[in-house]
């Protein structure tokens, strides 16, 4: 299994979807103003939310955040 469809399975388990909230618009203006320019696709937005929630130790967030980048490059 993909780390995609990891993370998208465990967000179906977790009842978990993204929604953009107050915290991701501060998060976003923070970036802004620090003049970085990131942006999450909707997969990464459920990973975070995925962290928030607890679902993932801060270990296996990073792992898996890894290896879904590792699987978007090929």
């Amino acid at each position: 299994m993909s780390a995609k469809q990891t993370i998208h399975e465990l967000a179906t388990r977790h009842g978990i979807v993204h929604e953009y909230s107050q915290l991701d618009e501060r998060g976003d203006k923070i970036t802004e103003l620090a003049d970085n320019q990131v942006q999450l696709d909707e997969t990464e937005w459920l990973l975070v939310k995925l962290g928030r929630a607890e679902v993932l130790t801060g270990k296996e967030n990073t792992l898996l955040h890894a290896q879904y980048l590792q699987e978007r490059q090929k």
